[in-house]
């Protein structure tokens, strides 16, 4: 078996609208003419997938992402490009696709698994594992047109996981139904990957593409804008976001990438409107240091920023491996003579290292944070510290953090 479970080759996607139905006739009738107006929802796309990989897919609504998962799964066919896809799919596109809205549960799950090729003798020996997983009782027996989304998607994510596809598409459906269920999802989609399975994830949920995913491609307007790490691909994400809504506020002041303050760390973006100077640990000047349960952790930084900035403030977040946030804080700037244009200031954060072992990163922010619902960036230094935590026999909680919960025995 090839290691490459999925391969496109300069995919697009052209589909013609019609202002009137009336035209797709007048079409027919006279075919040197054209009344459609081409929308291409993917441009030249190229993609190659290795066996046991999770890739993540980004993008705002109506950047192609969809689109993209349904030519890979075979729904949908390519305008141009060829399609290579290596094993059995298990799809969850939209919410009751490949479903039959008057059949039951049950039949449903035998007719999925009829489309795969698998006996009914076989999915009688794993309905049983289907049905637990899905646990939605009675309804089984009931046509799923009268289901809710909610337990449209346990069902179909239940079958899906359990037909031991090789690879997994999912679009955006484990928003659906509640906390318990979707932490259940999660966990299988862990044990998948153990197991050398390949996924394919859309979410606007970056927190989940992070966590699950090796690989990540952001698209925007049927075009790939970039491909590569999670984290980084995340951020330059953001980055978009962020410069579009300062566009729409009239805001001058524009997002773009900016000098990283070392050669290690992953992005830095921000605006015109200041800088981080300077970032180090103090106990070593440097980028990167090492700790034990128990130390001092203290960073030294230096900013500077325009002195008519209203709500000047500097963000510290520490993060994990796979740059999921840890804990964090903020705290006000101020500028100490408005008259001069550019304020210089030297902050130190300092905080107790309560971090189990392993390797841990440090984003500083400097932003324009009126509350904290409303801030705008103005450098953002992503992962520019390193720190190591060092195995200790000390350590006396569960976990990443120790969050010093007492526990006493009661009568």
């Amino acid at each position: 078996m090839t290691d490459t479970a999925v391969a496109l080759t300069n995919i697009s996607k052209c589909y013609r609208r019609y202002a009137h139905p009336s035209d797709r006739l007048k079409e027919l009738l006279l075919p040197q003419r054209s009344y459609a107006q081409e929308f291409w929802a993917l441009k030249d796309i190229n993609l190659e997938i290795p066996r046991g990989k999770t890739v993540g897919i980004i993008g705002r609504n109506g950047s192609g992402k969809s689109t993209l998962l349904q030519i890979i799964a075979g729904t949908v066919t390519p305008t141009t490009g060829t399609v290579g896809v290596h094993g059995r799919i298990g799809a969850l596109l939209e919410l009751g696709s490949g479903f039959n809205p008057d059949f039951t549960g049950r039949e449903n799950v035998f007719l999925n698994g009829a489309i795969l090729g698998i006996s009914r003798e076989e999915m009688t020996q794993r309905f049983g594992a289907i049905a637990s997983f899905a646990d939605i009782g009675d309804f089984l027996e009931l046509p799923v047109k009268t289901y809710s989304s909610g337990m449209m998607m346990r069902l179909a994510f239940a079958v899906s996981v359990n037909l031991e596809p090789d690879i997994l598409i999912v679009d955006e459906a484990l928003s659906v139904g509640d906390a318990a269920f979707q932490f259940k999802c999660f966990e299988r989609l862990e044990k998948l990957t153990a197991s050398g399975v390949t996924i394919l994830l859309v979410s606007h949920d970056i927190k989940t593409v992070k966590t699950f995913c090796d690989h990540v491609i952001y698209l925007s307007k049927g075009l790939e804008v970039a491909s590569g790490a999670a984290d980084e691909v995340a951020e330059l994400y953001f980055m978009d976001l962020r410069d579009e809504q300062r566009q729409i506020l009239s805001d001058k002041a524009t997002v773009k990438a900016k000098p990283a303050l070392n050669q290690n760390q992953r992005t830095a973006f921000g605006t015109d409107e200041g800088q981080i100077l300077k970032a180090t640990f103090v106990n070593t000047s440097g980028d990167t240091s090492v700790f034990t349960l128990g130390d001092e952790i203290k960073i030294a930084v230096e900013v500077e920023f325009l002195s008519n900035l209203k709500y000047p403030t500097l963000c510290i977040m520490v993060q994990d491996r796979k740059s999921i946030p840890i804990g964090g804080k903020y705290i006000r700037l101020s500028a100490d003579d408005p008259e001069e244009k550019i304020t210089t200031k030297n902050v130190i954060f300092a905080f107790p290292c309560k971090l189990a072992e392993g390797n841990y990163f440090i984003t500083l922010r400097l932003e324009n944070r009126q509350s904290d619902k409303t801030s705008f960036l103005i450098d953002k230094q992503a992962g520019t510290l390193s720190f190591e935590v060092m195995r200790t026999t000390d350590k006396k909680f569960l976990g990443m953090v120790d969050l010093e919960i007492e526990g006493n025995l009661t009568l």
